[in-house]
């Protein structure tokens, strides 16, 4: 199959995938990060399911995001989005909180090719592809941000995972500045640090992203 990541849109472009489509992707690079891009998107029982992967694959040929070769080969934003499901190292799952609803962006990252996703109507994902040069610990932080401007009662935790670690970072404004928990256990009180700069909670997502950038 194709898999060169050139044939793509602009990075401020909004992509909507439909499960099916999504449940093909991962269906037919069968990789283990593709595996646990399923299980992060909760695409696990779609995945194995042959009539919803040929629908997707179907919808895929039909929407020209893939020609008919020898094989179903992608074209334009399905090849990126391909890519970055099947050769991930690093999700994160952000929740926003604002009181009456929580809103999930899923930040897929790969080693070329990273992906924000946003769920939708009827089980849609709405993809942009992250700015190269933007580092993933900055665009998460940039999320988070804009999410407080817009709802300065609100919160986000993240769910940072690799293919077999997790670690959660729950934060909220602290007066002018941030603070931070490590969420060990739901069911139990947090310990908060208070008082960080935006440098700090920089930091503390980084480090919940086992160190990475």
């Amino acid at each position: 199959m194709t898999t060169s990541i050139e044939s793509t849109e602009s990075r401020d472009t909004a992509v909507g995938f439909g499960f099916a489509e999504i449940a093909y992707l991962i269906r037919r690079f069968d990789t283990d990060a593709a595996r646990k891009s399923a299980q992060v998107l909760r695409l696990e029982e779609e995945a194995s399911s042959d009539p919803i992967c040929i629908a997707g694959g179907s919808s895929l040929l039909g929407r020209g995001f893939a020609r008919v070769d020898d094989d179903l080969e992608l074209e334009g934003p399905a090849v990126p989005a391909a890519y970055a499901l099947s050769k991930a190292s690093l999700w994160t799952e952000i929740s926003l909180v604002d009181g009456e609803k929580t809103d999930t962006v899923v930040h897929v990252e790969s080693d070329q090719v990273s992906l924000l996703l946003q769920p939708r109507t009827l089980s849609t994902w709405f993809m942009f592809a992250q700015d190269p040069n933007v580092e993933g610990a900055d665009a998460e932080l940039f999320i988070i941000e804009e999410h407080i401007r817009n709802h300065p009662e609100g919160s986000a935790f993240i769910r940072s995972k690799t293919m077999d670690s997790e670690d959660h970072l729950l934060i909220r404004p602290d007066g002018a500045g941030w603070a931070v928990a490590k969420v060990l256990d739901p069911t139990t009180d947090v310990e908060e640090t208070t008082g960080l700069d935006t440098a700090g909670l920089l930091a503390r997502i980084r480090m919940t992203r086992g160190g990475t950038r």
